[in-house]
């Protein structure tokens, strides 16, 4: 038997625990941004885009949570970095047509030395209204296709492929005519890094975003859902498969329920270099 003072010692213990990770992962961290820094090695890198940078934005999920005052934020700390280049890697809204042309108004103010590049995801579902409404800020949408970036002769290539789940993509189109250039493609899904695989498509970089890190992540266990044909295999961070590196952004915006817990909203930074890298030495 335990005594009535007990008892409720235990239970305001309880409830005070449980408001305090209520408040935490609804009000703190979706708002908790953080800046991860990676290095990526391509060995076919040209000198002439040693040191290059670029900054990646995704999952913003413009909605009632996700408010236009928090994504301006995030766009002045991706210009703070001051990028050669920006990649927006899909799902710019949470299903709402609504919230399209106000999240593009806010992006617009996005400023890269060498370009901003998009592709769209599978909460983009007024594709045609998006992909035109990123198009008139300047922004390069990328649908099964690529578009070279030169430093004086030589060049690198940017590409985008389609919605795994969405849209039709086409690795042979969006790859064609890159001869041996170094190719970084932009990906909502990162599941397609296993269609990159099985093609044997020659891909140094996959930039990805979608699964929001797991959104919501158990100390000692990890996320109990992820939206991945591969589970929580490609949650966030870098990975391998072949020669092909890819990284997993956890994106800045919330879908479904609007908490974050043990995933942060994150915005990264890459420097290529053409120096050999092991996997677990390119976080920096």
């Amino acid at each position: 038997m335990i005594s009535r003072r007990t008892f409720l010692k235990a239970t305001y213990g309880s409830l005070f625990g449980i408001t305090s990770l209520g408040g935490y992962s609804c009000l703190l961290e979706p708002r908790w941004v953080e800046i991860n820094t990676v290095t990526i090695g391509i060995n076919s890198l040209p000198k002439q885009f040693e040191g290059m940078t670029i900054a990646q934005l995704s999952d913003i999920h413009h909605c009632k949570y996700v408010t236009r005052e928090f994504i301006r934020k995030c766009i002045r700390k991706v210009n703070t970095l001051s990028p050669d280049i920006i990649v927006l890697t899909g799902d710019y809204v949470d299903n709402s047509d609504e919230f399209i042309s106000p999240v593009v108004k806010e992006l617009a103010e996005l400023k890269a030395k060498e370009g901003i590049f998009a592709v769209l995801g599978n909460h983009d579902k007024n594709r045609e209204f998006t992909s035109d409404a990123l198009s008139q800020k300047g922004i390069h949408v990328l649908i099964n296709n690529a578009i070279p970036v030169f430093r004086k002769k030589h060049c690198l290539f940017i590409a985008g492929i389609d919605d795994l789940w969405t849209g039709r993509i086409d690795l042979e189109a969006t790859l064609k005519g890159m001869d041996d250039n170094p190719r970084i493609l932009l990906s909502h899904n990162p599941d397609i890094i296993k269609a990159v695989s099985q093609e044997q498509a020659d891909v140094d970089f996959i930039i990805a975003g979608h699964t929001h890190g797991g959104q919501v992540c158990l100390p000692f266990y990890g996320s109990p859902f992820t939206a991945s044909t591969f589970c929580i295999r490609y949650a966030s961070g870098l990975f391998q498969e072949g020669k092909t590196v890819m990284y997993v952004n956890k994106g800045i915006g919330i879908s479904g329920l609007p908490v974050r817990f043990f995933a942060r909203p994150e915005i990264t930074l890459f420097t290529l270099t053409n120096k050999e890298i092991p996997l677990q030495g390119q976080l920096t």
